[in-house]
């Protein structure tokens, strides 16, 4: 009987052969956890962009809200004072900052897709530099964001360099999870507020609204146009029941866009809320050597975008309404 033991040449290279096609077997087992990685990194860079797109809007409203109160004074005469002019400046320097950190976390994010590559770690340094700075500027609140939870960041980001440095991307993925949930609760605790800011904006604004059309300041014929348009007609309205018909139409018309305007806030912070926990969870997948299966951002990432393409330039445009306003005229 043959002794299974004995190493003859010919099972030596047989022993070669298999070796070979293990090593290969694991090898490619390996790079399926760099596509998860690679993957993860992609939709984490987009889900970034649209928090960076969603701090932007809210910038805008800020600026916008500032011209209400303005406004506001001059139509109502309710001051404006100096205190509430500067909460409004200080809250919109917070806003800016937020976005410069979505935005350091965009460019993270893609240090980390490229990790193989020869300047990733390059890369990564410098935007994990600047994005631990944006990071050390916020300003700290008792209820908002702790030492504890700033000292969690930056712990993180100074991980995820290492790693990326040492070309280990499970470690690499762990910090990058790690930060993105810290960012995630750090959102979380302040979405009530986000949402009191575009709920300021659309108080004030409705009121300026109502009470232009009530003292007979803006032009209503933009109802019209959707009837007179496909035959090359401008409309003109001079009748004082028309007129007045309207203008009832046009409040009513108000009253809706600001229900829409608010909810629509809310729904686009809840679905960044969402968006950022799906990513931290997918990221912990591959730190994890699990499989990561999505392939795409996640789609509350599209509503985030869509709200917040109403106030930022730098959003992904969507489609606007195409109802038409009335237009205020000179007083």
């Amino acid at each position: 009987m043959t002794n299974l033991c004995v190493i003859t040449p010919q099972n030596r290279r047989w022993k070669i052969i298999a070796s070979l096609f293990l090593s290969g077997f694991f090898f490619a087992n390996g790079c399926k956890t760099s596509g998860d990685a690679a993957a993860a990194a992609t939709q984490l860079t987009a889900t970034a962009k649209s928090l960076t797109d969603y701090y932007s809007a809210l910038d805008t409203i800020l600026a916008e809200t500032d011209q209400l109160n303005a406004v506001q004074e001059v139509m109502y005469g309710i001051p404006y004072d100096a205190q509430t002019k500067a909460e409004i400046a200080d809250t919109k320097a917070e806003i800016q900052k937020r976005a410069a950190l979505a935005k350091g976390l965009t460019d993270l994010a893609q240090s980390f897709a490229k990790l193989t590559g020869s300047t990733a770690a390059t890369d990564a340094s410098a935007s994990a530099a600047k994005l631990k700075t944006e990071v050390e500027s916020l300003k700290l609140t008792k209820n908002k964001m702790s030492s504890y939870e700033q000292n969690l960041m930056k712990t993180s980001i100074d991980l995820v360099v290492t790693a990326i440095q040492e070309h280990k991307e499970r470690e690499a993925a762990h910090g990058i999870s790690q930060f993105t949930k810290a960012l995630d609760d750090f959102f979380t605790k302040e979405a009530p507020d986000y949402v009191s800011f575009d709920k300021d904006y659309v108080v004030i604004s409705t009121s300026l609204a109502k009470t232009l059309l009530q003292k007979g300041q803006t032009d209503p014929s933009g109802f019209f146009k959707v009837a007179l348009d496909p035959y090359g007609l401008t409309p003109e309205v001079t009748d004082p029941t028309l007129r007045s018909g309207i203008e009832k139409l046009a409040e009513a018309q108000v009253d809706q866009k600001a229900k829409a305007l608010q909810d629509s806030q809310q729904s686009a912070t809840d679905d960044m809320e969402k968006s950022l926990k799906q990513m931290s969870d997918r990221i912990d997948l591959v730190a994890n050597e699990k499989p990561m299966e999505a392939r795409m951002p996640p789609v509350t990432v599209a509503n985030v975008e869509k709200w917040a393409s109403q106030f930022s330039t730098s959003a992904t445009p969507a489609t606007k309404p195409s109802s038409p306003s009335p237009t205020v005229q000179n007083q």
